[in-house]
């Protein structure tokens, strides 16, 4: 065992123990066991990051005891070092909150944590895999683990349901994965990343076929459809698989393409990937603002958020780069956060309808003020990680001239922002609904409050001094995919090196934003002289009436009434329904002609076998 295996066997050594001493642990127990395995990950992570600093890429065998093809060698760079801390960090949180959010459950939490401790270990060998082929067995690690947590609760239909979805739709997809590298194999005689030949056989067909597989992982327009069936899982899975695990796989391809022939792919593709990533920016935004129950908003925000990291991606420069990995830490520690938050509401109300919420700010002032720093940071209010990562993204783009790309962010960031001032309305203010008078409503624990609040806490200490982030984890990534990037940036996220002029328009941008901010603060804190008429579009609502989610999702279905025929599930629906007709169609006619000729297929089978030995 050496400092790169262990946060990976540590994650295993985890999974063996929760499967040994599940007759004795209670599901605290469990859960306490889990949380401090990850912890222990995290740590080790973290003693990987000065080699990464320094240049280095640390190889290693998995299980230096197995021999030949069936070894697992890793070579952990900077950008491994990212997604590993990444995923055990934000893992440590999110099982912690879990503690006590899966407490009542009476029966699966053995294989709840099992499944969790296998899930994020299957991203760190993903992060830390030498080759394409110990990448593409994490892939479908990941998968399978992604479908049995989001089928957790199988009993109901709708988890069931929700779990083959994810699975056909992202598993189909990642075929892409597997044949480019079996070509690319056939090619060079070699699956290993950075090795010479491989560079050479990695023509921008492959990068298509791998790039197809990122966008399903990834929720990319028009392979998104599977994600927001997925929140019928318990609310750990659902932070877990949105922030680090699962849709952050994709994004990992994507940047790992680049240490392929110095990223000569992107030629062909950036442009089509950078179109892509624009479309889902908005397309996840419109159609989260027609939601009103709070997990599947935040599950079309996370298809707009990738939007955003994808394109960042596909910039090919060093600040786009940069700007995409920290967009991806950032995404990491508010979605996981706002995540929580739901899962705090659903715990407490019994409900995680917007229609059926509201007031919770005084039984939840906790859960309220994580809530609000989270969505000030997917908004990109200032002081936040997420303000930092626009930032950065739209300087990007603005260094290769594409204005366009700042206008579809901008405009995605506005509408983010709508978004969620109309669920923290509805959900922390006004006075409760119908629904839950009479119904006690309790805080979060302390243990789920820990969890979310200090990933809440990271969003402002990488908002205000995101060079804390960048320096350690991010530029060692850029670094390591061939690019000579040295970061030169101030607090709030200033590029130092952009010029007197662009320094001192964004720091007055960032100053002028942030007075702005304070002083709707303080206007909204103002205690009002006396009862205030509300107006909607200049007629008074009835007493005691207010705007709602329903008021707001009407509207944005009205206002964007030709998006949402953009929606390809109603296509994919046809298409599997003719499958299985073609399907059953064929199963009756091979019945009916072999049942009663047992020696037919028997024959069939042998030429097949005699065809296939002559071939080879």
């Amino acid at each position: 065992m050496t400092s790169t295996t262990l946060p990976i066997l540590l994650l295993l050594g985890g999974f063996v123990l929760q499967l040994l001493l599940a007759r004795w642990l209670t599901p605290v127990g469990k859960g306490v066991l889990a949380t401090a395995v990850v912890f222990a990950s995290f740590l080790a992570s973290l003693t990987l990051v000065p080699a990464s600093m320094a240049g280095v890429a640390a190889e290693a065998m998995l299980l230096p005891g197995w021999d030949g093809p069936l070894s697992i060698g890793l070579r952990v760079d900077g950008l491994s070092v990212l997604f590993m801390v990444m995923g055990t960090g934000i893992g440590a949180a999110i099982l912690l909150f879990s503690v006590r959010y899966m407490e009542h459950e009476e029966q699966g939490t053995t294989r709840f944590y099992a499944i969790m401790l296998v899930f994020i270990a299957g991203l760190l060998l993903l992060a830390g895999a030498a080759d394409m082929l110990g990448a593409y067995m994490a892939w479908e690690v990941i998968g399978l683990c992604s479908y049995s947590l989001v089928g957790f609760w199988y009993k109901q239909k709708a988890a069931t349901d929700g779990a083959r979805k994810v699975l056909v739709i992202t598993h189909l997809a990642g075929y892409g994965f597997l044949v480019g590298l079996v070509l690319v194999y056939a090619r060079a005689g070699t699956l290993a990343w950075t090795d010479p030949a491989v560079a050479s056989a990695f023509t921008s067909g492959v990068a298509a076929l791998f790039i197809v597989a990122a966008m399903a992982k990834s929720v990319m327009f028009p392979l998104h459809t599977w994600i927001p069936e997925a929140m019928n899982a318990p609310t750990p899975v659902s932070a877990l698989l949105h922030s680090a695990c699962y849709v952050k796989a994709g994004v990992y391809l994507i940047a790992r393409m680049y240490v392929v022939g110095g990223g000569q792919w992107h030629e062909a593709m950036g442009t089509p990937l950078l179109a892509v990533g624009c479309v889902t920016i908005l397309v996840g935004v419109i159609f989260a603002m027609a939601q009103t129950d709070l997990k599947r908003l935040l599950a079309f925000h996370t298809v707009s958020q990738l939007g955003y990291i994808v394109v960042g991606l596909a910039l090919g420069t060093d600040l786009g780069l940069a700007a995409g990995l920290f967009y991806c830490l950032s995404h990491a520690l508010f979605k996981g956060t706002l995540f929580m938050c739901a899962g705090a509401i659903q715990h407490a109300t019994g409900t995680r309808d917007l229609r059926d919420l509201g007031g919770l700010a005084s039984a939840m002032p906790g859960t309220a003020k994580v809530w609000i720093i989270a969505a000030a940071s997917i908004a990109g209010v200032p002081l936040t990680n997420g303000f930092v990562a626009k930032w950065l993204l739209f300087s990007a783009a603005l260094d290769k001239g594409l204005l366009v790309v700042v206008l579809v962010g901008w405009i995605g960031s506005i509408l983010t922002a709508f978004s969620f001032l109309k669920a923290t309305v509805n959900a922390f203010y006004g006075v409760p609904s119908k629904a839950l008078l009479g119904r006690p409503v309790h805080e979060a624990s302390p243990s789920m409050l820990t969890g979310m609040g200090s990933m809440a806490g990271l969003c402002l200490l990488f908002g205000v001094a995101p060079q804390l982030l960048m320096l350690p984890i991010v530029a060692p990534a850029v670094r390591s995919l061939g690019f000579d990037w040295a970061v030169e940036m101030s607090w709030l996220g200033i590029l130092t090196d952009r010029g007197t002029i662009a320094v001192t328009v964004g720091g007055g941008v960032v100053l002028a934003s942030a007075m702005l901010g304070l002083l709707v603060y303080r206007l909204a804190q103002a205690p009002a002289p006396g009862l205030v008429s509300v107006y909607s579009g200049g007629e008074p609502l009835p007493a005691g009436d207010r705007p709602g989610a329903v008021d707001f999702a009407e509207m944005a279905e009205t206002a964007f009434h030709p998006v949402y025929s953009l929606d390809p599930d109603p296509g994919y629906l046809r298409i599997w329904r003719a499958l299985t007709r073609v399907a059953g169609a064929a199963q009756t006619a091979a019945g009916a002609v072999l049942e009663d000729r047992p020696l037919l297929p028997i024959g069939l089978v042998a030429i097949a076998a005699l065809a296939g030995v002559w071939l080879v």
